[in-house]
């Protein structure tokens, strides 16, 4: 399996507000698992950045999903690519993925943390697995990335639940409330690295092990901008 893979643009499709998810060819050799994120060198751009792979493993493409109006010249970069243009992908990197052995989870997404999240759960619906998470989406407004998605993998899979925390900030008070076992829990938190630090230490303190929290941090983005 090669860690540089060589990946061709294929289209972008708006998901809500500044969304966009950017679609890419698969390459043969490129192996990776839900959840995972990978480091992207864009043409012209010659400093990596890391980007989750939104697609799940057994997707015809490789798909990236970020916010575009952020400043940042990757995002400018990839708004601006034609069909066929290509970018590197190094990795894939991190183990922010299913553990073996586990039957519940409950995942916490913040903005553009959900990327991961839809990625495990499509790859745990085609796969034909039991779907048994509880996610909890938090956003600043109602136009969420993938809800409908989420809202018919819901209708099909019963022992998967979603809620949507629009507008407030997520405690570990309103956690309790949407999943009163979550202590006991294995718990994945994604979004901005302020917020992902600052719930994960509630959390201990409130008696999650250590070794049940898996934290995924985007950086650059604040509680203003995820």
């Amino acid at each position: 399996m090669s860690l540089i893979n060589k990946l061709k643009f294929i289209k972008k499709k708006l998901e809500g507000d500044d969304v966009y998810t950017f679609y890419f060819t698969r390459p043969k050799g490129l192996k990776h698992r839900a959840g995972q994120h990978g480091i992207c060198i864009l043409p012209g751009l010659y400093l990596p950045h890391p980007f989750t792979l939104s697609s799940s493993p057994d997707e015809k493409y490789v798909t990236i999903t970020t916010h575009v109006n952020t400043g940042s010249r990757y995002k400018q970069k990839l708004m601006t690519m034609s069909r066929g243009d290509s970018i590197l992908l190094f990795g894939p990197l991190f183990n922010f993925t299913f553990i073996e052995g586990v039957t519940e989870y409950v995942f916490l997404a913040q903005g553009i943390g959900i990327t991961p999240f839809y990625s495990m759960l499509k790859a745990r619906g085609h796969s034909g697995q039991p779907v048994s998470a509880t996610l909890i989406y938090n956003g600043r407004t109602d136009e969420l990335p993938f809800k409908v998605e989420f809202e018919e993998a819901s209708r099909r899979h019963p022992e998967f639940k979603v809620h949507y925390v629009i507008g407030e900030q997520l405690t570990t008070e309103k956690l309790t409330e949407l999943v009163p076992n979550i202590s006991s829990s294995q718990v994945y938190i994604s979004g901005a690295e302020s917020m992902v630090e600052a719930l994960g230490k509630q959390l201990e303190e409130n008696g999650l092990a250590n070794d049940n929290l898996h934290q995924d941090f985007f950086p650059h983005y604040n509680e203003e901008s995820y």
